[in-house]
């Protein structure tokens, strides 16, 4: 659950950037329309109000689908319906919406859906869900996702590798860095500095 962190920062920061530059490049009153929906969907989140969640963001899946608002929208229900205790049909959510045309939320998705995954019990389905991703985006994320897997999976050394792998791109000051280090150790590790990332040192 703690991963979870990480990727929900993240979420946020893309959904002010891609909603800006998103924007800029169309018509004013569709801009407005759009991000006025995505405002109307996180105050529903926060009122824990499932109806209106719902309906907001079948609106912006509807309506603005060429938007980054709409990949962004079902990132954030699908997150609102795991914190509910609907694992599953958040999990149906992301495996049947469209991969986003922006490289990053197509990553965070795939990411998301991973760890609903994981958190479901099912940790060879979520590792089959990033199988073959090296190039990412986020590579801490991905990592430590990665590591947290193979530790379900009873695979304590390719867990070790992973949380390793995922303090080599986590810098010093970064907020989750201790919980990757806790990570480590729990996995029979030792938590190493960014200036001497051989962890045999």
């Amino acid at each position: 659950d703690n991963g979870s962190s990480l990727l929900t920062g993240v979420l946020l920061g893309l959904a002010l950037i891609l909603g800006w530059q998103w924007f800029q490049g169309r018509q004013v009153r569709q801009k407005e329309d759009a991000a006025a929906q995505f405002a109307a969907l996180t105050d529903a989140i926060a009122a824990k109000d499932d109806a209106k969640v719902k309906t907001f963001a079948a609106e912006l899946d509807g309506k603005y689908a060429d938007s980054p608002f709409a990949p962004l929208a079902r990132l954030r229900q699908a997150q609102y319906l795991q914190a509910g205790g609907k694992n599953d049909e958040a999990i149906a959510l992301l495996r049947a919406a469209p991969v986003p045309k922006d490289p990053a939320l197509a990553e965070l998705q795939v990411l998301r859906l991973s760890r609903l995954l994981l958190i479901a019990g099912k940790p060879a389905d979520a590792l089959k869900a990033i199988e073959g991703r090296n190039d990412s985006l986020f590579p801490a994320v991905l990592a430590e996702l990665r590591g947290d897997i193979q530790l379900a999976l009873g695979k304590r050394d390719e867990a070790r590798k992973d949380y390793e792998q995922a303090l080599t791109t986590l810098d010093e000051a970064s907020p989750t860095r201790r919980i990757v280090e806790l990570k480590l150790i729990d996995a029979g590790g030792q938590p190493f500095t960014t200036d001497f990332c051989d962890p045999a040192i």
